[in-house]
């Protein structure tokens, strides 16, 4: 019987895993959103990994080293120049990646497209943005 219970407790602990992970991911972008509100450069790029890509409009930045140079001209100014949350947030089975997306908007409010981020989580149970990028125009919702 006690084998049982623990068997139970383990598998309660193994199903739990991709939504505890999903909310993981979710309080991580919503932290990132917030640096990048805050205007928090140095919290907002430790959450990108080291080999990250970031699909711009007209480029791929190819590393956290390229993000920095290209998105620090974001942070040029007092108020962010748009925002985003997300609205889906899904986890793999095995709980190390991770796809969020969601709407963006601008300075004024007006949703202007939607984003898509893909997270990986550490080692240390942290999770780094290795891909992102514009989702897709926003059309008749």
């Amino acid at each position: 019987m006690r084998q049982l219970a623990v068997l139970i407790a383990l598998f309660s602990v193994a199903a739990s895993t991709p939504a505890r992970r999903a909310d993981e991911v979710r309080t991580t972008e919503i932290a990132f959103a917030k640096a990048f509100a805050d205007r928090d450069a140095a919290q907002f790029f430790s959450f990108v990994a080291d080999d990250a890509h970031f699909l711009g409009g007209k480029r791929t930045m190819n590393n956290r080293k390229e993000v920095e140079e290209v998105w620090s001209n974001y942070f040029k100014d007092a108020q962010a120049p748009f925002r985003w949350e997300p609205a889906r947030v899904v986890v793999n089975a095995k709980g190390d990646l991770g796809l969020s997306t969601g709407p963006v908007y601008d300075a004024d409010g007006k949703h202007i497209l939607d984003y898509s981020s893909i997270w990986q989580r550490q080692r240390n149970g942290t999770w780094k943005i290795v891909f992102d990028g514009p989702g897709a125009p926003v059309c008749g919702e």
